[in-house]
């Protein structure tokens, strides 16, 4: 069951910025760079951007419709339980248990230790040493303690993250188109010629464009603890996504209007050159300083919102019913957020970081299923609440789930077989544990 109205504390303005800080990671500091490698144009580089925010709308659409009609812990979970049955659900589950978010926690932690290595060298060591593992755990472990004290708590401590990572990100923006124009243009390289613009490199480019634009599900893990979450929530997530569209594109307006395509497609260093071309010398620290703000604010939105899932997990009676408790005090799933964070730590002291990269096709799997359960439910359940209905239906549903197939088919037919195999597996290892890990959970009960 839900929990009582007194819990659901979060509001509007907490849930629209839970949803950008879910987006806005780190990825918009480097994905652009391998976008631009694919599709060294800037006309065509554009384009896809567009294309993107236009995709991210289409599946913001469908998921605010999908949390309106569902508005109880879990999110995407409870969604594809609905539309497809607990098989389906509990394989998500499996890929966000197992890998995805512990996984993407814990190296997001690392880059902000890594970060904070600029910003103050003698806190921690040189990349990947002790001190640096050291101080991500201290993110992880520091961030579940604020969880459990409540979600209000949680979620001022991500507001207050999410409004820093705008502000550093306005200050690139405005860097790039009003004070690098002044600044000395840098002498020019002699490379050889970019490739051209190919269907190819089209599709390889949407995964990191994916990949930055992704995040906007992770609001409606946490449902039950909004504010009239059926009229709240999917208000939210539409906000949420139409505000990062919009940042993107204007800060891949600075990042060309400074570097240029070519420059863009050639330097790795990109988001460095910028700030450092439009504040001089102190452009390296403020870089630093967004991206740990970014780093810790994405760890922020994973820790609070994905324990949620866990708990709604139990409530399903597909992991222990413990797991699903909520804390009278609190109002916090103290046993899902302790699991979450030694899972992560797992991640952080083990070599497992390959297994990460290995799935973020595999969660795209789960996006087509998104979009297919929308289309589904409409019509096998007409009676359904719908507080808000997808406009101009199926176009949203249906955009978002060509996107979706275009991704994992794309990753399917150029990808290195490596992450395939990887990714594929951990999937197939999912499906063959259901059936044991359901009787495990009914003999605990």
């Amino acid at each position: 069951m839900d929990e009582p109205a007194e819990r659901k504390k979060l509001s509007l303005f907490d849930a629209t910025l839970l949803v950008m800080g879910g987006i806005i990671g780190v990825g918009i500091f480097f994905n652009p760079h391998r976008i631009a490698e694919r599709v060294p144009a800037s006309g065509p580089y554009l384009a896809l951007w567009i294309f993107g925010g236009l995709v991210a709308i289409a599946a913001g659409f469908t998921f605010a419709e999908l949390g309106g009609s569902f508005p109880r812990a879990g999110g995407w979970f409870v969604y594809l339980r609905a539309a497809f049955g607990p098989f389906a659900a509990f394989l998500f589950a499996w890929v966000v248990l197992c890998v995805q978010s512990a996984g993407a926690i814990a190296s997001i932690a690392k880059f902000f230790a890594q970060q904070l290595q600029v910003l103050a060298p003698a806190l921690v060591g040189d990349s990947d040493s002790r001190g640096q593992r050291a101080a991500a755990a201290v993110l992880v472990l520091g961030v579940t303690v604020v969880a459990l004290q409540g979600i209000k708590r949680a979620a001022l401590l991500q507001n207050a993250c999410m409004l820093a990572k705008l502000l550093v990100i306005a200050a690139l923006i405005v860097g790039g188109l009003a004070l690098v124009r002044d600044a000395p243009a840098p002498m020019p390289v002699v490379a050889a010629p970019l490739p051209d613009v190919t269907l190819g490199g089209l599709l390889l480019a949407l995964l990191p464009l994916f990949y930055t634009l992704g995040g906007w599900q992770l609001a409606g893990y946490i449902a039950s603890e909004v504010r009239d979450p059926a009229r709240t929530l999917p208000r939210a997530i539409v906000l949420g996504v139409a505000g990062v569209v919009l940042v993107y594109l204007a800060l891949n307006a600075s990042y060309l209007s400074v570097l240029g395509i070519d420059g863009l497609a050639r330097d790795a260093d990109f988001a460095h050159t910028l700030s450092v071309r439009a504040f001089g010398p102190l452009g390296e620290r403020v870089l630093a300083l967004g991206m740990a703000v970014s780093a810790f604010g994405i760890c922020v939105v994973n820790i609070i919102t994905t324990p949620w899932l866990y708990v709604a997990m139990a409530r399903e009676g597909l992991f222990f019913a413990a797991v699903g408790e909520i804390e009278p005090q609190t109002g916090v799933p103290r046993r899902a957020l302790l699991i979450q964070a030694a899972v992560t730590c797992a991640y952080l002291f083990g070599s497992l970081g390959f297994l990460v990269d290995s799935v973020v096709f595999v969660e795209w799997v789960f996006h087509l299923l998104a979009a297919w359960a929308l289309v589904r439910l409409r019509r096998r359940a007409p009676e359904l609440a719908r507080p808000f209905r997808s406009p101009l239906f199926p176009l949203a549903p249906l955009v978002y789930l060509a996107s979706a197939a275009l991704v994992v088919g794309g990753t399917l037919y150029t990808a290195d077989w490596r992450v395939k195999s990887i990714g594929l597996a951990v999937l197939a290892a999912g499906a063959l544990v259901y059936r044991p890990w359901r009787a495990l959970v009914e003999r605990s009960g």
